[in-house]
């Protein structure tokens, strides 16, 4: 399982897709400071810092940011197999194909929580360029940790998505944007069960985040049924993930592999017994 996982980890790093999520974990906080900057002078926040800047970053990367990378990302991981036609190697290796999925949604979890790490050093760049006040190590610390955090719970979210559309060949992208329109849908729960229960609503909820004070929710959040909502998720990713099996046309590939495999190892097995007989 570890040789997969590193196997999973190098192919990652030698692909220009990882630089989507880069750019758009960089893009973030400098989208949401300068929303601030272009807005009319009368609704401007003249006192903006590190304070305003840190939720603005957490809610960025959740509503937008956060889905459409790790959705393109991670199902590109899946569909480049297919694509490839390299699954049908991977296959050979006596692990079930479920776990080979598996090995891919670990490897994008680990991701989302290097995307968070990464998002919080690039807030305290852009701030401390723009000679915003507030940072002490206390906000760094409570701050940063949200955001690692929210990375975390966003990801696990992202999950069913990454599965499913990974899966459909060619598919990964319009996941990106569903999953792009899925997370920006959570402006508009202000209240009521989805304001608590909805999966994006739901990993905001569980770290903290405050709701009422950013997104002008008329209600505080139900951290049981928020739970609820992200135990759903899970387990609807482990249910995808247990009844997920190749493509007819990647298994055929497979046995006819196997079967090759077979007959060359008898054929030498043969070819043995006939030198030893000599």
């Amino acid at each position: 399982m570890w040789n997969i996982l590193k196997g999973e980890w190098r192919k990652l790093r030698r692909c220009q897709i990882l630089l989507v999520g880069i750019v758009a974990m960089a893009l973030c906080p400098l989208v949401q400071y300068g929303s601030n900057l272009i807005v009319n002078p009368e609704m401007r926040n003249e006192s903006y810092s590190f304070i305003d800047l840190f939720p603005n970053v957490i809610w960025g990367n959740t509503q937008m940011f956060l889905p459409l990378s790790l959705v393109m990302i991670g199902g590109w991981l899946i569909d480049r197999e297919n694509t490839n036609d390299t699954m049908k190697n991977l296959l050979t290796v006596p692990v079930p194909y479920p776990l080979l999925l598996g090995a891919k949604l670990f490897i994008c979890m680990v991701l989302a929580l290097l995307f968070g790490i990464y998002s919080v050093a690039v807030t305290v760049l852009l701030g401390t360029l723009a000679g915003l006040d507030g940072l002490s190590a206390a906000l760094l610390l409570g701050q940063g940790a949200q955001v690692v955090a929210a990375a975390f719970t966003t990801g696990l979210v992202c999950m069913p998505l990454v599965l499913i559309f990974g899966q459909i060949r060619g598919a990964y992208l319009g996941g990106s944007l569903l999953a792009f329109f899925f997370g920006y849908s959570i402006m508009f729960f202000k209240s009521g069960v989805l304001l608590s229960a909805y999966p994006f609503s739901a990993a905001l909820n569980l770290v903290g985040f405050d709701m009422q004070a950013y997104s002008g929710a008329t209600e505080a959040p139900n951290i049981l049924l928020s739970l609820a909502g992200m135990a759903a998720v899970v387990a609807a990713t482990l249910v995808i993930l247990l009844c997920s099996h190749p493509g007819a046309q990647t298994e055929n590939a497979r046995k006819k592999k196997k079967k090759n495999r077979i007959s060359l190892n008898r054929r030498l097995s043969l070819k043995r017994k006939k030198q030893a007989n000599d």
